[in-house]
């Protein structure tokens, strides 16, 4: 299994349909209960968000 984690309302519509986004996500595998892994894609936006969160 694949999840796409995607910022709503970016400049661009991000690839959810396989990993050729432009955006350049962060891909990860998850550890499942049963010993398989799934993955995570976690998408980047265009406009720079991500510099003005604060943690």
């Amino acid at each position: 299994m694949i999840v796409h984690v995607y910022p709503g309302g970016d400049l661009i519509t991000h690839e959810t349909d396989g990993d050729e986004c432009v955006c350049g996500p962060t891909i990860e595998p998850v550890p499942r209960d049963d010993g398989t892994y799934g993955w995570l894609h976690t998408h980047h936006s265009l406009d720079n968000r991500e510099a003005k969160e604060t943690q």
